[in-house]
This record gives C-alpha cells, structure tokens and sequence, in this order.
C-alpha cells in the first residue's frame, strides 16, 4: 500500500499534471484547471461492463482501511428495485468472491436459496413506485395489453379486492403509492402470474401457497449475481464432469 500510494503521488500525479500544463499550452488555455488525483487502491477488481464494476479497496483517497471495503458502482446491490434482504446477500455474495473461492460461492448461493425461502411475502417481494394505474385499466379483461406487470398486479389486486369485499381492510392501490409485487405459480385462483399490495399482503385471496420461489430468488438474487460470476468465469452450481465422476 506504501508503495503504490508513493509511485502514485511521487511519478504518475506529477507527470499528468505536466501533460496538463503542456496540454493547456497547446491550447493557449487561459488557465490551467485541469487536475488529477489518486482514487482507490484495491487488491481485486470485477468489472461486467462500463461503469459496473466492484473493488476490494484498501486504500481510498489516502484513508487507510484495517479490513478492505468494498465499493459498488452500477451493480444490483445497490439498486432500490431489489429486495433488501437480496441486496444485503448480494453484497455478502460479493465479498466472497472478492475473498473466498468457486466453492465457497457456489456453497454461499446453496445458504441464500435457504434463507431466502424462509423470508416472508413482504420481504422477498420487489419494491416499486406506481403510476399509470387508470390509463392501463379496462373494464373488460381488468388490465389492457402491453401493461407492466407491477402495474398488472395493482390492478389485479384492486378487482379482486373489491370483489372479494375486502376494500374496508385493504386500501386500493393509486398513482403515487410504493407498492411491492411478487411472481406467482399460473395454477392458482385467479390464473395470473403476478399480484401486488401495498403495506399488508392480502391473504384472504389464497394466493400465498402459489408464490413462486424459485422464480422470485432467480431474479431477485440469482440472476445479479450470475452476470458478475459470469464475468470472471465461476458457475452458480456444481457442472459435473468426468473429472467429479472420478474423485
């Protein structure tokens, strides 16, 4: 770490600000505002794309860390629209990459199916913000073609709210409202693959035993994850080979 911030603010800081001032001069620049300073140093580093990518950093603009922190840029962690408990396996997720080995990750995904099955409907369900309720209804088929399908699930659960005589227990969903929606099985009462809910999931349409969990982990946590292992080439579960057949 000495080293590297030395190299950094003794040759590589000095000889960009000289290609600055001759870059100014070439320029006739009135003045000079152009500056550069070290970042991040890090042991590791994973990138999916541009401006996607996570560090294992030790050093950060000259602070100096006892254990590595990681830094997170465009990556699902940190986007709103995933669950928090996903968000934070996500993030354990990542520091075993950072730390630990194909096994270990592949083991940590196994642990995070598990607990991920035991969270509540609240939980694993995705956070939106909701808009457009009235201009994608109908009156005849509840909600109109090319509906978002957290958008679907509001109206869905608005018709058979009211139908089910459960609007003096549930507030109907409205522009405006943070809703969350989950996936569900298609074999179930109202031969949909989705519904939403405000605050408390309705229960008393029986929907709950029809959530699909596996879809609901593969988008929520899984697939995240998947693009970022795929970057540096580790799988998400054992791939058997003949190497496994014989040991």
């Amino acid at each position: 770490m000495n080293l590297l911030d030395k190299v950094c603010r003794d040759k590589l800081e000095p000889f960009i600000d000289g290609c600055y001032v001759k870059l100014a001069d070439y320029a006739n620049a009135y003045d000079q505002k152009m500056q550069m300073k070290r970042e991040n140093i890090a042991d590791r580093g994973i990138w999916t794309a541009k401006k996607r990518y996570i560090l294992n950093v030790w050093d950060s603009e000259g602070v100096r860390y006892e254990e590595p922190k990681l830094k997170i840029m465009g990556i699902e962690a940190v986007k709103s629209s995933t669950p928090a408990p996903c968000r934070k396996m996500i993030k354990d997720g990542l520091k075993v990459m950072m730390e630990g080995t194909e096994d270990e990750m592949i083991k940590f995904i196994d642990q995070a199916r598990i607990k991920f099955n035991k969270l509540s409907v609240a939980e694993l369900s995705f956070p939106r913000s909701i808009s457009d309720v009235n201009k994608h209804k109908s009156h005849t088929t509840i909600y109109g073609k090319g509906c978002p399908i957290h958008v679907r699930g509001s109206l869905l659960h608005n018709h058979y709210i009211k139908e089910r005589g459960l609007d003096n227990k549930y507030s109907l969903i409205n522009n405006g409202d943070k809703i969350k929606f989950v996936y569900l099985k298609k074999a179930n009462p109202i031969r949909e693959n989705v519904i939403s809910f405000l605050n408390d999931f309705p229960y008393e349409l029986g929907l709950d035993k029809y959530i699909d969990y596996e879809l609901q982990f593969n988008k929520a946590f899984l697939e995240p994850v998947k693009v970022i292992l795929d970057s540096i080439g580790w799988n998400v579960e054992k791939v058997a080979n003949l190497e496994l057949f014989f040991s």
